[in-house]
This record gives C-alpha cells, structure tokens and sequence, in this order.
C-alpha cells in the first residue's frame, strides 16, 4: 500500500534514480533506487527492458493453429511457440503481430483481435507483452527462414502438447488463457 509523504503529498513508493547498467541491441538492465517511506533509505533493484512483445495465437480458415519450433539460447533448447517477436521502433503492436505472424509463417491476416497488454513477470522484466488473435486467409505455409520449424496443429494437438508440456512458453499458456477469457475461446471457433 502505498504511503502518504507529510506536507508534500508525494507518495511512496516511488523512483528516485533509475540508470541503463547495461544495453545491447537486445535488452536493457536498469538499475532503480527506490523510496518506500519519507525517512527510509532508498533500496535497490534491478531489472531488465526491451522493445514491447507480441504473440500471436492464430487460426487459418481450415481451423489449423500455426506454432513453430526454434533453437533458444536463453534456454538453451528447441521450444515450440506461436509467432512471435518484438515491435520495431515506431511500428503498433497490432502491425508487429501481423508482420511477425508473415515473416514466421507466410501466413496472412484477415481479421485481428486485440487480446490485450500483459506484464509478463512483474519482479524482473519491465516489457509490455501484447497478446493478439489472428485469423488468417490462407492456410498455405512457405518455407521457413533458417533455423526455424513450422507446424500447423488442431486445438486438441495443441492442448495435448501444453499438457505434455512439450508446448511450454509461459508466455503463450497466458495468450492461450487470454483467448478463452477475454474474446470467448468458442467464438474463436477453437
């Protein structure tokens, strides 16, 4: 709960100094000094940023829902995904989630639903995360970039690989749950 500076009516908690301790073309790590009480002193934390996030759980007209399959070094494995990336400097969210959803499948939108904006681990990232429904025109995949694996699946092929957890990006568990609270997951035909 946050607390009430006397006579100045700034509120705690709040940031006192944040620095960039690090940056790539990647991420970012921050450095933030934080004030909880007028007489506390400041403690630090740390925390990583980046570009906001999008995934896409599409669907093409013949019901099929497009994942792919990548080498991750931050995990240092192959993990199975939706399309998904990050969004260019000056580019929307929803214009992010379109081209990734092209550039990773060949696959192109038809109608796009906003699934909303996600924070996807509060204690260290500080990154929006948009999650987005795609339905698409084509089914018709082409071949994918170097390194990447496309694979079209029902919803029960889906489903089965979340409980196997062969499909298990936390992340795209979270679109998967967005789907089905936020725009019906039966109106999406899934």
């Amino acid at each position: 709960m946050a607390e009430q500076e006397s006579g100045g009516g700034r509120a705690f908690p709040r940031i006192i100094r944040k620095t960039d301790v690090f940056s790539s073309p990647w991420v970012t790590l921050v450095e933030k000094d934080v004030q909880f009480a007028e007489r506390g002193a400041p403690q630090t934390y740390h925390c990583l940023t980046q570009a906001p996030y999008v995934g896409v759980l599409a669907v093409t007209p013949d019901g099929r829902i497009p994942i792919v399959r990548q080498y991750r070094p931050a995990v240092e494995g192959w993990t199975w995904e939706f399309p998904a990336g990050t969004v260019d400097r000056g580019e929307t969210p929803e214009a992010a989630a379109i081209r990734e959803l092209a550039e990773e499948t060949g696959l192109e939108a038809d109608t796009v639903t906003d699934l909303g904006t996600f924070i996807p681990d509060t204690g260290r990232l500080q990154v929006e995360s948009h999650a987005f429904f795609i339905r698409t025109r084509a089914s018709a995949l082409y071949t994918a970039e170097t390194g990447l694996e496309i694979r079209l699946v029902t919803t029960a092929e889906l489903l089965r690989m979340m409980r196997t957890l062969e499909f298990r990006h936390q992340l795209h568990w979270a679109i998967v749950a967005a789907a089905m609270v936020r725009a019906d997951w039966k109106d999406l035909g899934l």
